[in-house]
């Protein structure tokens, strides 16, 4: 029989030309992490109970041997002609499989080739039925083969030192380097008389592997390895459990186990287990946080990974998730890459689970941040009341203190860990409270109305009242400094400085429209823009700028998550906009509206001038001002509020806050209040009061 098997199936490995190097070579190069995670699957699939990793360094150090060896089912001689030696022989899926307990990691039939990404001879002992086929691998001679026949299958004899021979028949043959692992591969499966052992030597790895991050890179990438007791995971001589895996947990959901959901997807229901926790302290780096997609115990999406979720990394890396889908790999289509580091999501199979994966990540984001605003109130409390201990000068009464904290309370959290800015954001806080009296009459106020007592209501809102002037104060000195930018913003428009009204804009949304308080300028958005516009002609989607026409400058701005975007085009205050402008703000409108999709992206061209033609394009979208215009309408606005706010305070005169609103303000600020006292007594009596700016004409009675 086994002279019939020698000639039909002989002991050679065939495959297709440059697929050692390829898949073996060029795929696992300098990553042993990654072979032995494939090492540890194909124990997982060979119906292991326990496997074994030993770790072995030469006298000075530097990586010798690595050795991989389980109690699993081992191969026959059969099995090793049939399937281990036909690169890219699939391995049966649950159907086909002689045990459904199981469902097999490998699919690829190429997890065979891993080691020679970091060995250039490699043993692979297996036993069934305590018979031995051992096996001799030289990486080079491989090589040499492929090199040797290019034709579409290349054919190498691995060298044979055992051909069915009984286990304890082998001691003669064991090479004196690999008498230690042998003799622990013997005592692994004296019982069973089954198992394989892989062993790599001649490495090509420089730095030894630590122990440590191997035990936390396996837990991490398989859930079996955590989670069956009939599957354990040794690392020199070490067993691989959770407290290896998992730093101490802030947040866990669900406090225990797993949770589980049903998602519906176009091939049926389908279900997704999953845990998330957040750590106390990232001691990770930012590409170890995230969620890990899991097919059948092996990761098949690794981290970093947030299914799309942006604008949350202040907490998204305390996160570690772990979402098992075990059906993305028994799809008919392979939707997981070679080295199982991420998952084809465009596949339509996938979508359901990739919104539900975004929604998911929000959802846990939220709770720890929750947890986070609990956490920080405790915190924040003995913050506060260290910084009062020792300043003196700052008296708070408790309920001043308790509505301090609760203000601080809800922006710490997203300070993260960051103790010295929770500490400066408690000094500044502390610092510059006034005190509370507003919101508690505000709360005392609705009190009043609904008991509908109109003498209780009408002290209440005189209280109000008096109370607000140093609000209403620290606001006026706010728009003083408008009303300082907005002169600025008039003279470049009188002198035609285009660059400088650029950084005006830049800085200051708000003169554009109030209702762009909330914007900040996105440097991000023009890098994609001019990355788009410097591509090939034949792919530049934007309309070239005539040669006569000066080149416009652009600047975008974005709302909070950039729900909203900007695009702000200028032109000199000289210069009259025409069809042209327009054509290339809105390409760039249209561009960014198809890159945002879930965005709200407008434009709007501000110039000197404007043609009678471009008022027939003005829509929802697209918006057209003059720089008169934008001063005007700017000025007036802010300069009304802060009249608005000087008179209804009726402050004194002396108010150092008074004093300010015309010194930070400068001369624009007195003249314009001087003007506005002619028709506003009360304004005119408080504007005689003042101490007069140097140069600053007075204003007559």
């Amino acid at each position: 029989m086994n002279a019939t098997l020698s000639a039909l199936n002989p002991l050679t490995l065939r495959f297709a030309h440059n697929v050692i190097e390829h898949l073996g070579l060029k795929l696992y190069q300098n990553k042993p992490t990654n072979v032995l995670a494939e090492l540890v699957s194909n124990s997982w699939d060979a119906m292991a109970s326990r496997v074994f990793i030993e770790l072995n360094n030469s006298p000075s150090g530097s990586p010798a041997s690595i050795s991989v060896f389980d109690d699993g089912r081992g191969m026959s001689k059969t099995d090793l002609a049939t399937n281990y030696l036909v690169v890219g022989q699939p391995k049966p899926r649950p159907s086909q499989s002689p045990d459904k307990s199981r469902y097999p990691m490998g699919r690829k039939g190429i997890g065979k080739l891993a080691p020679f990404g970091i060995a250039r001879i490699v043993h692979v002992v297996t036993v069934q039925n305590d018979l031995t086929m051992w096996l001799v691998f030289d990486y080079d001679a491989m090589l040499a083969a492929e090199h040797a026949d290019a034709s579409t299958t290349s054919i190498y004899a691995p060298t044979i030192l055992a051909d069915e021979v009984a286990l304890d028949q082998l001691s003669s043959i064991v090479p004196p380097e690999m008498k230690d692992v042998f003799a622990k591969f013997q005592s692994t499966i004296s019982s069973t008389a089954s198992g394989t052992l892989v062993h790599a030597t001649n490495l090509t790895l420089r730095k030894p592997i630590s122990t440590v991050q191997l035990r936390e890179s396996l837990g991490r990438r398989f859930t079996v390895t955590l989670a069956r007791p009939d599957f354990t995971v040794h690392v020199n001589g070490g067993f691989l459990s959770e407290s290896d895996v998992f730093p101490e947990w802030e947040l866990r959901i669900p406090a225990v186990g797993t949770l589980e959901e049903a998602i519906h997807t176009p091939t049926g229901q389908r279900m997704v287990r999953y845990w998330v926790g957040f750590v106390k302290e990232a001691s990770w780096s930012q590409e170890q946080a995230g969620v890990g997609v899991y097919a059948h115990g092996k990761v098949a999406q690794d981290r970093p990974f947030f299914f799309g979720v942006k604008g949350r990394e202040i907490f998204s890396r305390y996160m570690y998730a772990v979402v098992e889908a075990d059906w993305i790999d028994e799809l008919p289509q392979d939707t997981i890459s070679t080295d199982r580091t991420s998952v084809h999501w465009e596949d339509p199979d996938l979508e359901p689970l990739y919104n539900w994966g975004a929604k998911s990540v929000v959802s846990w984001i939220g709770s720890y941040e929750q947890k986070r605003k609990d956490v920080a109130r405790l915190e924040d409390t003995a913050l506060v009341d260290g910084f009062l201990s020792k300043t003196s000068d700052i008296k708070l009464r408790d309920t001043d203190k308790s509505h301090l904290i609760e203000l601080i309370s809800t922006v710490t959290p997203r300070l993260g860990k960051d103790h010295s800015a929770r500490v400066r954001l408690v000094e500044a806080t502390a610092k510059a409270w006034v005190h509370e009296p507003a919101r508690k009459l505000i709360r005392e106020l609705w009190e009043k109305v609904t008991t509908f007592e109109p003498t209780a209501f009408a002290a209440s809102i005189n209280r109000l009242s008096d109370e607000l002037v140093p609000e209403s104060l620290s606001l006026a000195v706010a728009f003083s400094l408008r009303v300082f930018a907005l002169t600025q913003l008039h003279g470049h428009i009188l002198k035609g400085q285009e660059t400088q009204l650029q950084t005006l804009i830049e800085s200051f949304p708000w003169i554009l429209n109030t209702k762009y308080e909330r914007y900040v300028y996105r440097r991000a958005l023009a890098t994609i823009v001019e990355q788009e516009a410097n591509l090939i002609a034949t792919r530049n989607p934007f309309p070239p700028i005539p040669a006569d026409r000066t080149k416009p400058d652009f600047v975008f701005f974005g709302s909070p998550e950039d729900r909203e975007i900007l695009i702000v085009e200028l032109k000199g205050p000289a210069d009259t906009a025409q069809q042209e402008e327009y054509q290339q703000l809105h390409s760039y409108v249209l561009y960014l509206a198809s890159r945002f999709t879930s965005s709200r992206v407008s434009g709007l061209l501000v110039s000197g001038d404007h043609s009678s033609t471009l008022m027939s394009f003005r829509s929802e979208s697209m918006d057209f001002m003059k720089w008169n215009d934008v001063l005007l309408q700017s000025r007036r606005g802010h300069m009304d509020l802060l009249t608005a706010l000087l008179v209804g305070t009726d402050p004194a005169g002396d108010d150092t806050r008074i004093q300010q609103v015309c010194e930070l303000g400068g001369t624009a600020v007195r003249d314009f209040l001087t003007q506005m006292s002619v028709k506003e007594p009360q304004l005119r009596d408080l504007v005689n009061r003042l101490t007069p700016v140097p140069g600053t004409p007075q204003p007559k009675n």
